[in-house]
């Protein structure tokens, strides 16, 4: 961005005038000369008249005069000016600065949708994360239940109500918990760590947990702006995000600076015409005065009036780069509506899937608190019992991957769709 803005500051000063400081000093040996023959034009005159002089009585005048040769570089010379230079006719300039201003938009589009996606991942790595501490308080209630039934177990088994294979089938079950409980515990460390690095923090940060929000109450304050059944409608929803989605203007900005770079080669079919002013000191040494000042004003016409062919490919390249931008955005377009297609898909099914999540753990809860009273009652097999816990504990997990899954799947499609997260 800052680097846009730059080029663009730097097209704007184009207008301005430019003042330069040039110096040189030179010794010169040799190079061209031009003989002139004086002695040989003049030297035959004067003798005549020294002749007609001594004819006189009187004594000759005029002495022989040496033929000249002209050196072409001075033995010492410098030159030492002030130039200054305003353009008052150049159309390039112009069409730069749009170009420069379209690639600043183009820049601040660019950094907005990084900013949008950034807050999309930081918001799914912190869901993740609590998804994964929930997982992790699930098994270590799943451990402390096997616990009990290890315990208990043992005390059937001392009174002969149960033999020792169920006691060590218990002890196996719990183990297994166990070692469930270790990779929740790193899936949970993992999320932390990713989390920390998407917020650019040391990767063993704390990170606070807060209460998940309730899913379905959520998506409907999350999307209250767009409707009740906007969900449902996947016409509005890419209208939606076509309308605010960054990435296309972004790529509207790179269309305008494309044209502007097509009017910049354009325009060097036209002239460009400038003023100079040149100002300083000339002569075999440094000083000041009178036959070593000068001044110079000009006005310069520069016009190029056949190149072969040269601008002409340099437009049709410019042409070809704002065509390529053009099927970019359709090609963006496209791909925003696939992925709001997708979200709303995703959001849909989670949704329609919570509460036969909710569904399955509450049957699962209640199947398990059952075996429990007839294990207290040495009246149903160990296997029944593990299996009945290991089907509550999946039913609470998947509830707890569901209810998440909304959740992710709602800032995925709010993502999508460009929507500011509503808060309080």
């Amino acid at each position: 961005m800052r680097r846009a803005q730059a080029q663009l500051d730097e097209a704007r000063a184009r207008y301005r005038p430019t003042v330069a400081l040039s110096a040189r000093y030179s010794r010169a040996d040799g190079g061209r000369t031009q003989s002139l023959p004086v002695g040989d034009l003049v030297n035959p005159a004067y003798q005549t008249l020294n002749e007609l002089l001594q004819a006189q009585g009187q004594p000759p005048r005029f002495g022989a005069i040496a033929n000249q040769e002209i050196r072409f570089l001075r033995e010492r010379e410098q030159d030492t000016r002030l130039s200054l230079t305003q353009p008052l006719y150049a159309p390039a300039i112009a069409a730069g600065i749009d170009a420069a201003a379209a690639t600043v938009a183009a820049s601040d589009a660019a950094r907005a949708a990084y900013e949008r996606s950034l807050e999309r991942d930081i918001e799914v790595a912190y869901l993740d994360f609590l998804r994964a501490g929930e997982a992790v308080k699930i098994v270590e209630s799943s451990r402390d239940l096997l616990v009990e039934n290890l315990r208990v177990n043992r005390v059937l088994f001392d009174n002969g109500k149960i033999t020792r294979d169920q006691v060590l089938r218990a002890e196996a079950e719990k183990l297994a918990v166990e070692q469930q409980l270790l990779d929740a515990g790193n899936r949970q460390t993992l999320a932390r760590s990713y989390l920390n690095f998407l917020l650019n923090r040391p990767l063993d940060a704390d990170v606070a947990s807060t209460a998940a929000p309730e899913p379905l109450a959520h998506v409907r304050e999350q999307l209250a702006t767009l409707g009740a059944e906007a969900v449902d409608d996947d016409g509005r929803l890419e209208a939606q995000a076509r309308g605010a989605r960054f990435e296309l203007r972004q790529l509207q900005a790179q269309s305008r600076a494309a044209e502007a770079a097509v009017e910049a080669e354009r325009a060097s079919y036209l002239p460009t015409v400038a003023f100079a002013l040149d100002a300083g000191i000339q002569g075999e040494d440094y000083g000041f005065g009178s036959g070593r000042n000068f001044a110079m004003a000009s006005l310069v016409l520069d016009w190029r009036i056949a190149d072969f062919g040269q601008r002409r490919s340099r437009v049709s390249a410019a042409r070809a780069s704002r065509e390529r931008v053009e099927i970019a955005q359709a090609e963006v377009a496209q791909q925003i509506s696939l992925e709001v297609r997708q979200a709303a898909d995703r959001l849909r099914t989670a949704q329609a899937s919570l509460d036969t999540a909710q569904a399955r753990q509450n049957a699962a809860t209640e199947a398990f608190r059952i075996a429990a009273r007839k294990r207290d009652a040495g009246s149903i097999a160990q296997v029944e019992f593990i299996d009945a816990r290991s089907a509550q504990t999946s039913a609470e997990l998947n509830l707890n991957l569901t209810h998440f899954d909304v959740l992710v799947s709602l800032a995925q499609l709010r993502a999508a769709l460009a929507l500011e997260n509503r808060r309080g």
